[in-house]
């Protein structure tokens, strides 16, 4: 933030329930929920005067439910998935202990191992089960951007703190998009695998009588994963009355998409993103007059993921991440572990972002196909 006139509000300063007004109609409110096991969770929910997002702090700064105006695009999902990470079982990969709590439109996955759970991991890591630190919850704003901050002691596997991180949610007035940063630290002496990345649901209602996915990707370079039974489209997003079941995973290596950089979205948030390879994924409804897409750096995210069920809740998620998921035994022979060395630091971040506008999405779409070879 680079005006003169910077406001700074801690999160103990605010009343729940009571809005604090921001420039341009914008606004935040703080909200206690009680989830349905009696544990108390912080909602922050945060409006730049026509993209409305919620944060809920105790798991991990998720982004909770994200709304286009008054339109919802993120998924659809019952509050009784709203839980405190106390109540969630990350042990219990068997009956997808994670899957108990899983409620987010942009979810953390990692810092540690994303990917096959063992022994000792769950399949999405710990960063979307670590509260956030309250006292660090900031919301920072000037007269062209607002600006949430706040530190999350990563919960882990152990008894000492391997991870700590920094994240940052950067929206403009009245902009259809919003800026998400993570920082993951490294709090020991020696250097420690960082296998971060997010789960990002934008199946909203907008979504309901299908569409597809737009990827900078051939069909044929999207490998299904365990053994789920063969789709005759892997980019079909089926209409809310179809089922799909079990979950089918498509892994991929996206391809860079040209151009990116020079829109404005990109440039809002990225002044220097013309130095990187950028990359995008958008789901697309059957009209082609609404969609979501998230962009992101391939330095930071050079893997990607698909996730498609339906069944009482359709799940249609983008994950960008580091590495392939699999096993960390399997990662460390394919030579593909990313490490930070120690009391080292990494950084990843996305844009995401969603449109009606039918020029907007013509000219994604064919930015993304384009790079598919």
């Amino acid at each position: 933030m680079n005006n003169k006139q910077i406001n700074v509000w801690m999160l103990t300063q605010m009343q729940p329930d009571l809005p604090l007004a921001l420039p341009e109609g914008s606004f935040a409110t703080l909200k206690l929920v009680t989830d349905r096991l009696g544990s108390q969770l912080h909602l922050l929910t945060v409006s730049n005067g026509r993209l409305v997002f919620s944060v809920i702090l105790e798991r991990g700064m998720d982004i909770g439910e994200i709304w286009l105006e008054s339109e919802k695009i993120s998924w659809e999902r019952d509050e009784r998935y709203l839980l405190h990470p106390e109540h969630v079982d990350l042990s219990d990969n068997e009956h997808s202990g994670w899957d108990s709590g899983f409620y987010a439109a942009v979810a953390a996955i990692g810092p540690e191992i994303f990917g096959t759970p063992d022994e000792m991991r769950t399949v999405h890591g710990t960063g979307s089960y670590s509260p956030a630190s309250l006292e660090s919850i900031r919301l920072v704003w000037d007269e062209q951007q607002i600006c949430l901050e706040g530190t999350v002691p990563v919960r882990g596997y152990g008894t000492v703190p391997v991870y700590e991180k920094t994240i940052r949610i950067v929206t403009n007035y009245g902009a259809a998009a919003l800026f998400r940063e993570d920082t993951v630290r490294n709090l020991t002496d020696t250097a420690q695998p960082v296998d971060d990345g997010y789960h990002i649901q934008l199946s909203g209602t907008f979504m309901s009588g299908g569409g597809c996915y737009v990827l900078p990707v051939t069909a044929k370079k999207l490998l299904l994963r365990d053994s789920a039974p063969h789709e005759t489209d892997p980019f079909a997003v089926y209409d809310a009355g179809a089922r799909l079941d079990p979950i089918r995973c498509y892994q991929y290596i996206p391809e860079p998409v040209e151009g990116l950089s020079d829109l404005p979205q990109v440039r809002d948030y990225c002044t220097d993103a013309g130095g990187q390879e950028l990359t995008a994924e958008m789901l697309v409804n059957t009209g082609n007059d609404a969609a979501a897409y998230v962009i992101r750096s391939l330095q930071c995210y050079p893997r990607s993921l698909l996730a498609k069920r339906a069944t009482i809740d359709c799940m249609y998620a983008l994950e960008p991440c580091k590495t392939r998921p699999n096993s960390i035994k399997q990662k460390t022979i394919d030579g593909e572990v990313v490490y930070v060395g120690p009391r080292g630091q990494c950084t990843g971040w996305i844009i995401l972002g969603a449109t009606r506008d039918r020029q907007e999405i013509d000219t994604l779409t064919y930015l993304i196909r384009s790079a598919a070879r």
